[in-house]
Protein backbone atom coordinates (compact mmCIF):
# COMPACT_ATOMS: atom_id res chain seq x y z
CA UNK A 1 0.00 0.00 0.00
CA UNK A 2 1.34 3.49 -0.84
CA UNK A 3 2.71 5.67 1.96
CA UNK A 4 0.45 8.40 3.34
CA UNK A 5 2.76 11.04 1.82
CA UNK A 6 2.38 9.47 -1.63
CA UNK A 7 -1.40 9.31 -1.26
CA UNK A 8 -1.53 12.98 -0.17
CA UNK A 9 0.46 14.08 -3.22
CA UNK A 10 -1.65 11.99 -5.60
CA UNK A 11 -4.80 13.33 -3.96
CA UNK A 12 -3.63 16.94 -4.28
CA UNK A 13 -2.83 16.43 -7.96
CA UNK A 14 -6.21 14.81 -8.65
CA UNK A 15 -4.60 11.50 -9.55
CA UNK A 16 -6.07 9.44 -6.69
CA UNK A 17 -9.15 7.67 -8.00
CA UNK A 18 -11.92 5.26 -7.04
CA UNK A 19 -11.79 3.45 -3.71
CA UNK A 20 -8.34 4.85 -2.86
CA UNK A 21 -9.63 8.42 -3.20
CA UNK A 22 -12.76 7.62 -1.15
CA UNK A 23 -10.67 5.97 1.56
CA UNK A 24 -8.27 8.90 1.70
CA UNK A 25 -11.10 11.45 1.91
CA UNK A 26 -12.64 9.45 4.77
CA UNK A 27 -9.26 9.53 6.49
CA UNK A 28 -9.10 13.33 6.10
CA UNK A 29 -12.70 13.74 7.29
CA UNK A 30 -11.91 11.70 10.41
CA UNK A 31 -9.12 14.16 11.26
CA UNK A 32 -6.31 11.60 10.92
CA UNK A 33 -3.19 13.53 11.98
CA UNK A 34 -0.78 11.85 9.53
CA UNK A 35 -3.02 12.36 6.49
CA UNK A 36 -3.87 15.95 7.52
CA UNK A 37 -0.19 16.78 8.06
CA UNK A 38 0.77 15.43 4.63
CA UNK A 39 -1.98 17.40 2.85
CA UNK A 40 -0.91 20.55 4.72
CA UNK A 41 2.69 19.89 3.61
CA UNK A 42 1.53 19.69 -0.03
CA UNK A 43 -0.37 22.98 0.46
CA UNK A 44 2.72 24.63 1.86
CA UNK A 45 4.76 23.44 -1.12
CA UNK A 46 2.11 24.76 -3.51
CA UNK A 47 2.19 28.17 -1.81
CA UNK A 48 5.98 28.33 -1.94
CA UNK A 49 6.06 27.34 -5.61
CA UNK A 50 3.52 30.02 -6.44
CA UNK A 51 5.33 32.72 -4.47
CA UNK A 52 8.91 31.85 -5.34
CA UNK A 53 9.02 30.45 -8.85
CA UNK A 54 8.47 32.25 -12.12
CA UNK A 55 5.39 30.91 -13.86
CA UNK A 56 7.23 29.04 -16.65
CA UNK A 57 9.36 27.15 -14.11
CA UNK A 58 6.40 24.98 -13.08
CA UNK A 59 4.29 23.08 -15.56
CA UNK A 60 0.93 24.92 -15.46
CA UNK A 61 -1.21 21.83 -15.06
CA UNK A 62 0.79 20.65 -12.01
CA UNK A 63 0.73 24.11 -10.44
CA UNK A 64 -3.01 24.47 -11.08
CA UNK A 65 -3.74 21.08 -9.50
CA UNK A 66 -1.68 21.86 -6.42
CA UNK A 67 -3.35 25.24 -6.00
CA UNK A 68 -6.82 23.75 -6.51
CA UNK A 69 -6.06 21.21 -3.79
CA UNK A 70 -4.85 23.98 -1.49
CA UNK A 71 -8.16 25.84 -1.95
CA UNK A 72 -10.29 22.75 -1.35
CA UNK A 73 -8.81 21.75 1.99
CA UNK A 74 -8.19 23.62 5.23
CA UNK A 75 -4.93 25.60 4.97
CA UNK A 76 -2.09 24.77 7.37
CA UNK A 77 -2.57 26.34 10.79
CA UNK A 78 -6.20 27.32 10.14
CA UNK A 79 -9.22 26.06 12.05
CA UNK A 80 -12.56 25.46 10.36
CA UNK A 81 -15.24 26.28 12.98
CA UNK A 82 -17.99 26.20 10.34
CA UNK A 83 -18.13 24.93 6.75
CA UNK A 84 -16.64 27.58 4.47
CA UNK A 85 -15.06 29.56 7.34
CA UNK A 86 -11.35 29.41 8.20
CA UNK A 87 -9.78 31.02 11.29
CA UNK A 88 -6.07 31.51 11.91
CA UNK A 89 -5.32 32.07 15.60
CA UNK A 90 -2.61 34.57 16.50
CA UNK A 91 -0.09 31.90 17.51
CA UNK A 92 -0.67 29.66 14.48
CA UNK A 93 0.73 29.78 10.95
CA UNK A 94 4.44 29.84 10.30
CA UNK A 95 6.63 32.86 9.64
CA UNK A 96 8.67 32.40 6.46
CA UNK A 97 11.93 33.92 5.30
CA UNK A 98 11.82 36.44 2.45
CA UNK A 99 15.52 36.28 1.65
CA UNK A 100 16.05 39.77 3.09
CA UNK A 101 17.73 40.02 6.51
CA UNK A 102 15.26 40.74 9.30
CA UNK A 103 12.18 40.50 7.03
CA UNK A 104 9.71 37.61 7.36
CA UNK A 105 6.12 37.06 6.30
CA UNK A 106 3.07 34.99 7.16
CA UNK A 107 0.82 34.13 4.22
CA UNK A 108 -2.88 34.49 5.07
CA UNK A 109 -4.54 34.08 1.68
CA UNK A 110 -3.48 33.49 -1.89
CA UNK A 111 -5.92 34.21 -4.72
CA UNK A 112 -4.65 32.43 -7.81
CA UNK A 113 -7.31 33.95 -10.09
CA UNK A 114 -6.36 37.56 -9.30
CA UNK A 115 -2.69 36.95 -8.50
CA UNK A 116 -3.11 38.73 -5.16
CA UNK A 117 -1.71 37.66 -1.79
CA UNK A 118 -2.78 38.75 1.69
CA UNK A 119 0.06 38.50 4.17
CA UNK A 120 1.60 39.94 7.30
CA UNK A 121 5.04 41.38 6.64
CA UNK A 122 7.32 41.72 9.67
CA UNK A 123 10.43 43.92 9.70
CA UNK A 124 12.87 43.82 12.61
CA UNK A 125 14.27 47.21 13.75
CA UNK A 126 16.62 48.50 11.05
CA UNK A 127 15.59 45.83 8.51
CA UNK A 128 15.08 46.82 4.89
CA UNK A 129 12.75 45.52 2.18
CA UNK A 130 14.02 46.44 -1.33
CA UNK A 131 12.58 48.96 -3.81
CA UNK A 132 9.75 47.54 -5.90
CA UNK A 133 7.25 48.36 -8.65
CA UNK A 134 3.50 47.80 -8.19
CA UNK A 135 1.76 46.03 -11.06
CA UNK A 136 -1.60 46.13 -9.24
CA UNK A 137 -3.06 48.10 -6.33
CA UNK A 138 -1.15 47.53 -3.10
CA UNK A 139 -2.84 48.06 0.27
CA UNK A 140 -0.97 48.24 3.56
CA UNK A 141 -2.24 48.63 7.14
CA UNK A 142 0.40 49.12 9.84
CA UNK A 143 -0.50 46.74 12.66
CA UNK A 144 2.37 47.72 14.95
CA UNK A 145 5.49 49.86 14.94
CA UNK A 146 6.52 52.22 12.16
CA UNK A 147 7.57 51.93 8.54
CA UNK A 148 9.21 54.34 6.12
CA UNK A 149 8.25 54.00 2.45
CA UNK A 150 11.12 55.99 1.01
CA UNK A 151 12.08 59.49 2.20
CA UNK A 152 8.62 61.09 2.08
CA UNK A 153 6.29 58.62 3.79
CA UNK A 154 6.56 57.60 7.45
CA UNK A 155 3.52 55.76 8.81
CA UNK A 156 2.65 54.23 12.18
CA UNK A 157 0.36 51.66 13.84
CA UNK A 158 -3.21 52.20 12.62
CA UNK A 159 -2.14 54.09 9.47
CA UNK A 160 -3.26 52.79 6.08
CA UNK A 161 -1.51 53.26 2.74
CA UNK A 162 -2.42 52.28 -0.80
CA UNK A 163 -0.22 52.48 -3.87
CA UNK A 164 -1.80 52.47 -7.32
CA UNK A 165 -0.71 50.24 -10.22
CA UNK A 166 2.38 51.61 -11.95
CA UNK A 167 3.77 53.29 -8.83
CA UNK A 168 7.13 52.54 -7.22
CA UNK A 169 8.20 52.21 -3.62
CA UNK A 170 11.71 52.86 -2.49
CA UNK A 171 13.12 50.63 0.25
CA UNK A 172 10.86 49.92 3.22
CA UNK A 173 12.61 50.42 6.54
CA UNK A 174 11.51 50.42 10.15
CA UNK A 175 13.14 52.15 13.11
CA UNK A 176 11.23 50.26 15.82
CA UNK A 177 10.28 47.13 13.87
CA UNK A 178 6.80 46.63 12.47
CA UNK A 179 4.09 44.27 11.32
CA UNK A 180 2.15 45.21 8.20
CA UNK A 181 -1.05 43.68 6.84
CA UNK A 182 -0.41 43.75 3.10
CA UNK A 183 -2.55 42.96 0.06
CA UNK A 184 -0.15 42.79 -2.88
CA UNK A 185 0.32 41.35 -6.35
CA UNK A 186 2.48 38.31 -6.97
CA UNK A 187 3.65 40.08 -10.12
CA UNK A 188 5.13 43.10 -8.31
CA UNK A 189 8.72 43.63 -9.42
CA UNK A 190 11.69 43.90 -7.09
CA UNK A 191 14.26 46.37 -8.40
CA UNK A 192 17.91 45.27 -8.72
CA UNK A 193 17.56 42.65 -5.96
CA UNK A 194 16.61 38.93 -6.15
CA UNK A 195 12.84 38.72 -6.13
CA UNK A 196 10.56 37.95 -3.21
CA UNK A 197 7.34 39.39 -4.62
CA UNK A 198 5.23 40.08 -1.57
CA UNK A 199 4.74 43.81 -1.36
Amino acid sequence: MPETSDLALLYAMGELRGDERDDFERLLASGDPAATAEVEKVQSIAERLTLAAPAPAIRPNIKDRLMAAARQTKPAGFEQPEPGVHVLRAGNGGWRETGYAGVTFKLLHLDKETGMATSILRLQPGAQYPPHHHTQMEQCLVLSGDVRLGPNIHIFAGDYEKAFPGTDHESLTSETGCELLVLSALTDEIKMVPSANLI
